[in-house]
């Protein structure tokens, strides 16, 4: 057997693939029990990967987490949720407390991480392989339960009506559509970027999984996530010149696409038709959100406190003049307003401030300046456009839902971080380059040797 070199096996260590266990198992998180785990290997994971991380003191010292804007917010943030749920004692409870790290503390958590673990592009074309597995996977079960043979749905708690919700439409291992769709929208743009990224199999394998999300989303009947995946797949295409001349094209196999699903799967037709005709998730929302506005208008500063809108919520709500009271005993279907009643007005402003000061801020840098803190940013201008596409489908179901989902929110802000990798992060020089941060705007240079007059010249340009 041949060994592997020295350098592979240190540029590899234990946390990284900790990290990667952690992603890609997180999609069953919540629903470990049917799987015969006591706890999510995910959690496992993802506490492993931060100790063998913090423990090892060649990544501290390569580099090292630069204090910004959104660490601050999304430090504010989390004492904000913390110190209401333990006022309103909702931290000891199952719900509070796995929505904490669901929603705030993990994805935050992967927000500062990722620029250290995914520090070089063979770690982040790693990553790229594992979210191409994921994209492969969540697009051949949403085919096998809506197509068939659903004998090949693994596992088989997805095809029990009796586990979760949205029994009918493609939910994947999260049972639940919204999640379902966000993922494979998350993970398609992922294999895309991989198609031009990748070599070898690779590419054709990104390219199968990018084809069965496509079709994976449309099988979710979820119109939020349709709205998302759309207006992110033109963005795209519109802010990245080399893919502009493909628009056209892309959006008419997208068309044909569409009237094949609707011609080849039986029932598809009349399923989207009643989704796009369905009133009853439209008032389940217009009662919330109204109710929400009430709670946080009562309670401006504290607001009802961290999950407990579940509990409280109906007695903010009313009836209204042009639809009915639906189903009360649901969360808050934005997740701008949820944040406004349950933790007042200042925490949903520091909320916002997050999302601005991480992906808002992100995406307005532009492509081209995304940088690695390993001066090779070969790959960077696609990671940019993984997570502009991934951020379109995530506001959209914001607005939409309450978007709980544990993946989808750890996707959006582990790939903020990679792309806010040299804004975010101080590089230590190594023995065989140095490596700069331009202080105005947290870009990064390598200093490599000349090879005609042995003199440090710019590189990573």
């Amino acid at each position: 057997m041949t060994a592997l070199p020295a350098g592979l096996l240190r540029d590899r260590p234990a946390y990284l693939y900790c990290f990667i266990g952690c992603i890609v198992t997180n999609m069953f998180s919540g629903n470990a029990s049917h799987l015969g785990f006591p706890v999510g290997p995910d959690r496992l994971l993802f506490f492993a990967g931060v100790v063998l991380l913090l423990l090892d003191p060649e990544a501290m010292r390569a580099v090292r987490l630069r204090p910004r804007l959104v660490h601050v917010l999304a430090v504010l943030m989390v004492a904000i949720a913390v110190w209401s749920a333990f006022m309103v004692h909702t931290l000891t409870e199952q719900m509070g407390y796995y929505a904490l790290l669901d929603r705030l503390i993990v994805p935050f958590a992967f927000l500062c991480c990722a620029p250290i673990v995914f520090r070089t592009r063979d770690r982040r074309d790693l990553l790229l392989k594992a979210l191409v597995l994921v994209a492969l996977y969540l697009g051949a079960t949403a085919f096998f339960e809506m197509i068939g043979p659903k004998a090949l749905v693994f596992p088989r708690y997805i095809t029990d009506p009796s586990v979760g919700i949205h029994y009918g439409r493609a939910r994947g291992p999260f049972v639940e559509a919204v999640a379902d769709g966000l993922a494979m929208t998350q993970c398609g743009f992922a294999a895309a970027f991989a198609v031009v990224q990748l070599r070898g199999r690779w590419r054709w394998v990104a390219g199968l999984a990018a084809v069965l999300c496509g079709l994976g989303v449309l099988l979710t009947l979820t119109r939020s996530v349709w709205l998302g995946a759309i207006v992110g797949g033109v963005l795209v295409c519109i802010s990245i010149r080399e893919l502009r001349r493909f628009l056209p094209a892309l959006v008419a196999a997208g068309v044909v696409g569409v009237f094949l699903a609707f011609a080849l799967v039986p029932g598809l037709s009349n399923h989207t038709s009643d989704r796009l005709h369905d009133q009853l998730p439209v008032w389940d929302r217009q009662n919330t959100n109204a109710a929400a506005w009430r709670a946080a208008s009562q309670h401006p500063l504290t607001g009802i406190g961290w999950m407990k809108f579940i509990q409280v919520g109906p007695e903010y709500v009313q009836q209204a003049a042009t639809y009915p009271i639906t189903n009360v005993n649901i969360e808050v279907h934005n997740v701008f307003l949820s944040r406004a009643a349950e933790l007042g007005f200042p925490a949903a402003g520091v909320f916002v401030g997050v999302v601005l000061a991480g992906p808002g801020f992100a995406l307005a840098r532009g492509p081209r300046r995304s940088r690695s803190p390993d001066g090779d940013d070969s790959d960077m201008r696609g990671w940019w456009a993984v997570l502009l596409g991934g951020f379109c489908v995530w506001i959209s179901a914001a607005m939409l839902t309450p978007l709980p989902y544990a993946l989808p929110n750890l996707l959006l802000w582990l790939e903020t971080g990679l792309v806010l990798s040299a804004y975010q992060t101080r590089s230590r020089p190594s023995p065989t380059g140095s490596v700069r941060h331009d202080r105005r705007h947290g870009d990064a240079q390598v200093a490599q040797p000349s090879r005609a007059a042995g003199t440090p010249v710019a590189a990573g340009r």
